[in-house]
């Protein structure tokens, strides 16, 4: 009897690893082995520590994300080698793998709020389907998705319907990700033709904001979390939003004798910020502990599931709107305005990147100019 050949098993040439950093995450990374030649490419992809639910399904997409930067890549070099030009063989892909890809592709050159929305729609169309192909994406599917995306709720505690701006943000770099296919003769053409924001059948929502008078009572009325309480009352008094103010750190607050100013980077748009700080705002700081660092955390129990203790405490207060966290920030706006604040400067201080957003408040204020001046209606008659 012949001696058994041993089976020869072929390696992966281009293999998924990790690195750990110091703050506890992993950075993923390509270890590509060609004609005797090792390279590394480091995706700037990373997992998390999986403490919930949520940081375990980002890291799962995450994964998928990487995993399919991968495929694409040993794709390539292997058509390569084998002098094979074709790219038809990439659409039939799953599309989120293909989204990946975009992703990879596009951070190359664009802002950092960029960059977290691309990975948001990344992580939209995982969860949406994992499995149809690129080449199968037609007007039905994303009709399917823009049906999935207007139905869910937003992932927050507010658990508010998505806007119109939201749904069609998302949209937007999927068609991207469809036009860029399309520039590398992988598919024909962009089913997106035809999809506009006026199609999107969504009803804006109210922006609810707070009087004078109705901050003055939620000032005299207790609740049970003072961090709560503060943080809300800053953000009506300075306009940060919720994830600047949980972020904010002591070093991110710089005093003068005469001047105190907040310096931070905004966590929606990417763009620094600085805000001077009113009595008001700074009344609502909490005192900074003698051990404090800079580093530390102003707001440091501050989460953004505080939506029944904002709840109670405005129904404790006699005020039956809708209030979000949010409303602070709207309250400051109209406030301002109301005050006779200029639009741009209003603008520069809730750090918007183009005035139109602050156009939205204008109007507010002048629905409340109009209701004024109808109270003389029928007084002289």
């Amino acid at each position: 009897m012949g001696r058994q050949k041993k089976q020869v098993v072929m390696k992966e040439p281009i293999r998924l690893r990790e690195q750990v950093l110091k703050n506890g995450n992993r950075s993923l990374y390509l270890d590509i082995y060609h004609n005797g030649k090792r390279t590394y490419k480091f995706l700037k992809l990373y997992l998390i520590p999986e403490t919930d639910t949520a940081s375990r399904i980002m890291n799962a997409n995450t994964l998928a994300q990487a995993n399919a930067i991968k495929e694409e890549m040993i794709f390539d070099l292997t058509n390569r080698i084998a002098g094979i030009k074709d790219k038809s063989h990439k659409a039939r892909m799953p599309f989120c793998a293909w989204m990946g890809i975009y992703a990879e592709y596009a951070k190359k050159s664009c802002a950092e709020s960029s960059k977290r929305w691309i990975d948001r729609t990344v992580n939209e169309i995982t969860d949406y389907d994992s499995e149809t192909a690129l080449a199968d994406v037609d007007k039905e599917y994303l009709a399917g998705f823009m049906e999935h995306l207007v139905s869910r709720n937003a992932h927050n505690t507010d658990r508010k319907k998505l806007t119109k701006n939201t749904v069609f943000l998302y949209l937007c770099y999927i068609r991207a990700a469809l036009n860029y296919a399309v520039r590398e003769s992988i598919i024909p053409k962009s089913p997106f033709k035809g999809i506009t924001r006026a199609s999107l059948s969504i009803k804006e929502h109210k922006r609810e904001y707070l009087t004078v008078e109705e901050i003055k009572r939620l000032i005299s009325t207790p609740c049970h979390r003072e961090d709560i309480k503060g943080a809300f009352l800053f953000s009506c008094f300075s306009g940060l939003r919720i994830y600047d103010i949980m972020n904010l750190r002591w070093k991110d607050i710089v005093k003068t004798a005469t001047h105190w100013q907040v310096e931070i980077i905004q966590y929606k748009t990417g763009v620094e910020l600085f805000l001077p700080l009113n009595m008001n705002a700074r009344k609502w700081l909490p005192k900074k502990p003698e051990n404090a660092t800079a580093d530390d955390k102003v707001f440091p129990r501050l989460t953004r599931y505080y939506g029944q203790t904002l709840g109670t405490w405005m129904k404790k207060a006699e005020i039956t709107k809708n209030i979000t966290f949010h409303a602070g920030r709207h309250s400051f706006a109209t406030l301002c305005l109301t005050a006779g604040i200029d639009i741009y400067t209003t603008s520069q201080l809730l750090g918007h990147t183009t005035i139109r957003h602050t156009q939205r408040y204008a109007r507010i204020i002048n629905t409340k100019k109009d209701e004024a001046v109808s109270l003389f209606d029928g007084v002289f008659e």
